[in-house]
């Protein structure tokens, strides 16, 4: 797949999952949180967090999934730990 395709799908892919996007530069897609998705040949999207490769995807529907369910666990911890004490 070239690579611009596959910049097209992962675009395409994660507008579809409301997953936001920071910035597009080059075969790298920054979103929030210090996340970004480097693409490679294959094709591959490679998952990155906080500067450490979390995880290498072949399927961006599944990459996009891993996102979402990563994001939505984040929120419920976010609120789960945000209460006042009892």
């Amino acid at each position: 797949m070239k690579s611009s395709h596959q910049k097209e799908l992962l675009l395409c892919a994660l507008k579809h999952f409301e997953i936001e996007i920071v910035d597009v530069a080059g075969h790298k897609v920054k979103l929030e949180e210090n996340i970004f998705i480097s693409m490679a040949d294959g094709p591959q999207f490679q998952l990155w967090k906080s500067g450490q490769r979390e995880a290498t995807f072949t399927d961006v529907v599944k990459l996009c999934t891993h996102i979402k369910t990563q994001q939505e666990w984040n929120e419920k911890s976010g609120v789960e730990n945000s209460g006042a004490s009892e």
